[in-house]
């Protein structure tokens, strides 16, 4: 699982092995070590009752509740990504990007075996 976040933006990148696991009802979950001994964890899961992306920040644990049919759909089909705009309370928004993890064009001895390469010759604008 990759993470990449700026301002206001939070954008997970998932290996084939990981969205496996999602359609299998398993949670993801990565840790982040720090020197002073906290941790910073994100995760990321299927949950049902929910329609859209779901996210939640507390204390050290970052996660990202998929809403079920969409993320079946998502896992199953072409679908490279989903997206959501989360309303924060200073009025500005959250925005949520979950896709699946393409090969590197810079890194062409990247092992590839666990990559979406087959949808990213089709995508490429998602590389």
């Amino acid at each position: 699982m990759k993470l990449r976040c700026t301002h206001n933006s939070i954008r997970i990148r998932l290996r084939k092995s990981e969205l496996e696991q999602l359609d299998q009802g398993l949670a993801l979950e990565e840790t982040i070590g720090f020197p002073n001994g906290h941790s910073l964890v994100f995760q990321v899961f299927v949950s049902h009752g929910i329609s859209e992306l779901e996210a939640a920040f507390n204390e050290h644990l970052m996660s990202l509740k998929l809403p079920e049919a969409r993320a079946k759909t998502w896992i199953r089909t072409e679908q490279v990504g989903m997206e959501a705009l989360l309303p924060l309370a200073n009025g500005e928004h959250l925005e949520l990007l979950i896709e699946k993890d393409f090969p590197c064009k810079d890194r062409p001895d990247e092992d590839r075996s666990d990559l979406f390469a087959e949808l990213a010759e089709k995508n490429p604008d998602h590389c």
